[in-house]
């Protein structure tokens, strides 16, 4: 009975080493692919057609650059929480267009705004009035990162309402209209934008995919050697 449990005891560390450099070259895989997706999202980006809102809409392309006529309604905006700007807390405020001769209304994402500390006094945030044109990029809506629960109904009775996560489907039942189910990113040169700041298609880089694909082999071949080290030593002994 002992020689099997000294068997299976002696092959434990092997196991171990064999899960770690699987699993560190399985992470770098995922790193690689997660480049090729970042590559193709910049490709996206620079290459994007132009097109009316109703036809990126219908026959979505990321990134599609827009241009539309129609009013904007500050009455009901969005605040997307959590957005930092050198170093201070604030906002994304998205604000409803209603495009001229349509039923469908897009979220439209004017840039950053200060947020006062206590969320009690959220700020009112105005649009321009009348007939305005806009131009801009279509985009799916930002995506949520660790989402606890279900996310509570807006506030109608009172605007503009934060939210942690921008959830479509709220919002939509919020503005009792039909909401179109990507969000329009205002370009920065018009005069509605917030910031001016340019829009970045992605946070995180192809470069840095791949330097955390390459520390993760890095990773795998020094626990191989590692492994081929002492079962060396310890074959040498024998």
């Amino acid at each position: 009975m002992k020689k099997p449990l000294s068997l299976i005891f002696s092959g434990l560390p092997h196991i171990a080493a064999i899960a770690v450099i699987v699993v560190c070259f399985m992470l770098a895989g995922w790193q690689f692919d997660r480049a090729d997706e970042k590559r193709a999202l910049l490709r996206h980006w620079d290459n994007a057609p132009a097109a009316g809102l109703e036809q990126a809409e219908d026959h979505f392309s990321p990134y599609a650059k827009i241009h539309a006529r129609g009013r904007f309604d500050a009455r009901q905006q969005i605040l997307l929480d959590n957005q930092v700007r050198n170093g201070q807390a604030g906002v994304h405020v998205f604000t409803p267009f209603v495009p001229a001769g349509q039923s469908r209304i897009w979220l439209v994402n004017r840039g950053w705004h200060a947020l006062p500390s206590r969320h009690s006094s959220l700020p009112h945030i105005d649009a321009p009035q009348g007939d305005v044109e806009i131009f801009g990029r279509l985009t799916k809506p930002p995506r949520a990162g660790l989402q606890l629960g279900e996310i509570p109904p807006l506030d109608t009775r009172q605007w503009p309402n934060l939210m942690t996560w921008l959830d479509m489907d709220v919002v939509a039942r919020a503005l009792g209209r039909n909401l179109a189910a990507h969000v329009v990113l205002l370009d920065p040169d018009h005069p509605a934008h917030l910031t001016g700041d340019a829009w970045q298609p992605i946070t995180f880089t192809p470069e840095r995919h791949l330097a955390y694909a390459w520390q993760w082999i890095t990773m795998a071949v020094v626990v191989f050697l590692i492994w081929a080290g002492l079962s060396w030593k310890r074959f040498a002994k024998k």
